[in-house]
């Protein structure tokens, strides 16, 4: 998605939806200033750091009572890829220490984060486990 799509589907939004049209004029925002930040265009990368930004701030905010965050929450989600899951994880950790030799969690992380689609709080509690 480019951030052309993004403000159009944002213009769009405030017809229709104003907590929608909020939640995507924060990620733009977000994302704009992230790319600015590091000299660079709007990507969609920068689009997905930004929504993961913003999808934390959004469960903080839930778990401080603040129910109106949970659609927010789905806004941002839907622009992440998808998670994989705990088995998915577990096998590509075991790949991982079997190509590096041994379980250095350092490493281990590294790998993954470059990845994007891994939950480093699940990963890490499996690398501990493992």
């Amino acid at each position: 998605m480019t951030i052309l799509e993004l403000k159009k589907m944002m213009m769009k939004a405030k017809k229709e939806d104003k907590t929608k049209a909020n939640a995507l004029m924060m990620l733009v925002d977000s994302a704009q200033k992230i790319a600015k930040e590091k000299g660079e265009e709007v990507t969609e990368k920068t689009i997905q750091e930004a929504a993961k930004k913003l999808a934390k701030m959004a469960k903080e905010s839930i778990e401080a009572g603040m129910e109106e965050a949970k659609k927010e929450l789905e806004i941002y989600e839907s622009f992440l890829p998808k998670m994989l899951s705990e088995e998915e994880t577990t096998k590509i950790i075991k790949e991982i220490i079997d190509e590096i030799g041994g379980k250095n969690m350092g490493e281990i992380m590294k790998r993954l984060k470059t990845r994007g689609d891994v939950d480093m709080a699940m990963a890490s509690r499996i690398i501990k486990s493992l």
